[in-house]
């Protein structure tokens, strides 16, 4: 895994001196890049772009998961950045949601729209997949099953950007959290938070078929948690568990 993984960042240009190799190391097993927090989120746009390219090599289309939170936003700043650089083949990528908070008001596909498709009218809206919500509540987690089954017959990412909470949380899946419904990849859950506690989300069995799991991490609130996972304790995070997971921390945190 870590030569595999190694060899990735190599063709990405992560390490065209030798300096940057300082930034990859390993973390709980797994890979891991550290460094800078804006830098993280080049780095993470720069191993999307270099995914997208070797699928299209074999498949006609790209299917990318994104998380909701935060997190997330500085990534969509440097792909608004790079795309408005370079040529993308947006034509053949499709963007699915890793979690949704069931709140309009609070919803991440707003982030979404506001800091990435409002930026880049390349990509289809048409194969952009929202999980679906009303200001009443949660949707249909099956609908969205069949809408990912039928536009995705593999039904695997071919890359996955997830976020950590200060409790151990990636995706929507809480410690403690309570399945409401479930179908064979999403969850209607309910978890304990104070924002939005009725959620959809991606199950941990779709979480690690994916191709290439990333998880990104960044907030000085997070310095904790990171200790508590170098020290063996055991989160939802946890149970991600893919043969290619690299792991982007902020390297204050470690």
């Amino acid at each position: 895994m870590a030569v595999t993984n190694f060899g990735k960042f190599l063709i990405a240009g992560y390490t065209e001196n030798p300096m940057e190799q300082e930034h990859i190391k390993f973390f709980n097993k797994a890979f891991m890049v550290s460094d800078h927090e804006e830098h993280l989120y080049e780095h993470v746009v720069h191993d999307v772009v270099r995914v997208i390219g070797e699928t299209l090599e074999s498949s006609d289309n790209v299917h990318i998961a994104v998380s909701g939170g935060s997190t997330i936003l500085g990534v969509y700043k440097y792909l608004v950045a790079h795309s408005s650089k370079n040529s993308l083949p947006w034509d053949k990528v499709h963007i699915w949601q890793v979690d949704e908070r069931c709140e309009s008001t609070h919803a991440n596909a707003r982030d979404l729209k506001k800091f990435l498709l409002d930026d880049i009218p390349e990509i289809p809206l048409s194969q952009v997949h929202f999980m679906p919500i009303s200001d009443t509540g949660c949707g249909d987690i099956a609908a969205y099953q069949k809408e990912f089954s039928s536009a995705n017959p593999k039904r695997k990412f071919n890359y996955i950007i997830l976020g950590l909470g200060s409790d151990g949380h990636t995706a929507s899946l809480f410690p403690g959290s309570k399945t409401i419904s479930e179908t064979a990849d999403f969850k209607h859950v309910e978890v304990v938070t104070s924002t939005s506690p009725k959620r959809l989300t991606v199950t941990f069995d779709l979480i690690n078929r994916s191709d290439w799991v990333s998880v990104l991490v960044v907030g000085s609130e997070k310095r904790d948690i990171i200790r508590d996972i170098k020290q063996g304790k055991k989160f939802p995070v946890s149970k991600v568990a893919n043969a290619q997971l690299t792991w982007f921390i902020d390297e204050i945190l470690l």
